[in-house]
């Protein structure tokens, strides 16, 4: 009953579609949750790399006369250099994704450098040194959105003055 109501508001070229589907639905289905597993694990690529970069960062904190959990985060940006490279490699899955992201791209540090804020990344990183627990600590959203699209405003701007 249900689906003779469904096949008349779907139409003709919708009846064609939903057969198409059925015929071919363990394979769709399948593509769609490959998909959605490489879109995880991107992601968790991308929060291994950042918990290992809050620890490298807190470390150099640490280590670093000039500076101290106290310091304010520019001083601490201008004073540090960020272990970018060694983050990048300790995350064995070779794609990474923000969290709202539709496609992954190839794990890189120029990539990553492009989805996290140095600036949240390193109040985590005092957080750490002040006792906060590091697995516990995930890039914003909102931070990687906003970065997002002033990495794209600049690039807009430079073309318009070309």
């Amino acid at each position: 009953m249900v689906r003779v109501v469904v096949e008349g508001m779907l139409g003709a070229v919708g009846r064609q579609i939903l057969y198409f589907y059925e015929a071919n639905a363990l394979s769709f289905n399948l593509m769609i949750l490959t998909y959605g597993l490489v879109m995880l694990m991107a992601w968790l690529a991308l929060t291994r790399i950042y918990r290992h970069l809050v620890v490298l960062v807190a470390k150099e904190i640490h280590l670093n006369p000039q500076v101290n959990k106290d310091s304010s985060i520019k001083h601490i940006r201008s004073t540090i250099k960020i272990p970018w490279k060694i983050a990048v490699n300790a995350a064995r899955f070779p794609l990474i994704s923000g969290q709202a992201g539709l496609y992954p791209v190839r794990k890189s540090v120029p990539a990553v450098q492009s989805m996290l804020d140095e600036d949240e990344l390193i109040s985590h990183a005092i957080a750490v040194l002040n006792g906060e627990n590091p697995q516990k600590m995930m890039p914003s959203y909102r931070r990687m959105i906003s970065k997002k699209r002033s990495l794209l405003t600049t690039a807009a701007k430079s073309k318009n003055h070309k």
